[in-house]
């Protein structure tokens, strides 16, 4: 029996897929540290700054801005290296 909706085409994803920003740290230590924090909370406090700012200037929010990370494959956004102990920062 086939299903009769197949889902999104190839290639698409569904805009509100649960997304985080992710930073770890590796170093001498035997394991790395994590520190995830859910995309929504930072779309939320961007959104809420540029209401705050948009009452006390006139300018137009904008929105594609504010939700260009949520359309981003798992992408890394930085790596450092310093005396051994690695830094990345991304998108998952």
């Amino acid at each position: 029996m086939t299903p009769t909706h197949p889902g999104p085409a190839p290639g698409l994803r569904p805009p509100l897929r649960p997304r985080v920003l992710y930073l770890e740290v590796r170093g001498p230590w035997p394991f790395p540290l994590y520190l995830l924090l859910p995309l929504f909370l930072w779309e939320w406090a961007l959104l809420l700054a540029l209401f705050v700012l948009r009452f006390r200037r006139r300018f137009s929010v904008p929105w594609r801005a504010v939700f260009a990370l949520r359309g981003l494959p798992p992408t890394p956004l930085w790596e450092v290296e310093v005396d051994g102990v690695r830094v990345r920062g991304g998108v998952w």
